[in-house]
């Protein structure tokens, strides 16, 4: 592979050029290739690609899957794939370990169906950083050992500010998703079999299958977003799952106040305008302001009040 994809930490699978990667990969044309959890941006060599969730995208914020490829997906788990043993030359398997409910299993049947293949994930640092709502485990390599760590938190530590820099950022955006991807991702090539390790105490853990976990992991990724001004349509669909999962908590309905204000949305803002009126948090001048066309004064009084409550 090219020398312009590696760097001081090692070599770099180029996931954001999936060209690149068949010829990384090795991938003939006469290999069956399997994407597991292409979800809405499958690997295009993928002849079959498996997702468990082809319509909700809760874990891949609410975007749909392509129509162009549609036919080539299967309605499966990872847990439990619908392929025979070592049926498979090659698996894709891209930012879907950290999500899944049972490592062991989901890797045990990587192993079972595929004779060779490639992860990545998030590493484990930078889910404290840039983690997304859904994500269940801190995942690493120690000594050529995938290990997975039960995650104990629902809000980010560091109110997920990498992403936000991200985001304003294109020259960050292609270090972190590029030019050093090695470092932010782990990316594990195996052949026939790997070593895995999983850590889970079960104490305080993150279950993203419990729903009051869910709404609150929804709610402070879309928070922090509308606190640190970062762009909004990338925290709405969160607000949103956040108050679906959750109507009568009026922490989200306040968050989708918040969203609907600065993103002009009328008929989101008539729905969910009582209850920051019930909370006091704008006056009746404030109000009058809004009915006139001025948002800011009222967005700004909603943003402040997040910054003091949680």
């Amino acid at each position: 592979m090219s020398d312009s994809f590696s760097n001081f930490f090692g070599r770099i699978y180029p996931t954001f050029d999936h060209a690149k990667l068949v010829e990384a990969f090795t991938i003939l044309p006469s290999d069956k290739v399997l994407d597991i959890g292409g979800g809405h941006n499958p690997f295009s060599r993928a002849d079959y690609i498996v997702d468990f969730d082809l319509s909700e995208g809760d874990h891949r914020d609410g975007q749909n899957i392509p129509e162009t490829v549609k036919d080539r997906y299967i309605k499966a788990d990872i847990h439990c794939l619908p392929f025979e043993d070592k049926s498979i030359d090659f698996i894709y398997c891209s930012h879907v370990l950290e999500h899944v409910k049972d490592p062991e299993t989901a890797c045990r049947e990587l192993m079972r169906v595929g004779k060779r293949g490639f992860i990545e994930t998030p590493r484990k640092w930078t889910e404290f950083f840039a983690g997304y709502p859904s994500h269940q485990w801190l995942i690493d390599v120690i000594n050529e050992e995938l290990v997975f760590e039960r995650r104990q938190f629902i809000e980010s530590p560091y109110m997920n500010a990498l992403l936000h820099a991200v985001w304003k950022s294109k020259k960050l955006e292609i270090n972190a998703l590029q030019s050093f991807l090695n470092i932010s991702c782990v990316q594990f090539l195996w052949n026939d079999r790997f070593s895995f390790r999983v850590v889970d105490s079960g104490v305080d853990a993150f279950d993203y299958a419990n729903p009051t976990h869910a709404a609150l992991s929804h709610y402070y990724f879309a928070k922090f977003i509308f606190v640190l001004g970062a762009p909004l349509d990338h925290g709405i669909f969160h607000a949103r799952k956040a108050a679906a999962i959750a109507p009568d908590d009026d922490r989200f309905s306040l968050l989708l106040a918040g969203y609907a204000l600065e993103m002009e949305d009328a008929p989101a803002w008539r729905k969910v305008r009582g209850v920051v009126q019930r909370h006091g948090i704008l006056s009746a001048a404030d109000v009058l302001l809004l009915k006139c066309g001025y948002k800011s004064t009222s967005a700004g009084k909603l943003r402040a009040w997040f910054e003091q409550n949680d």
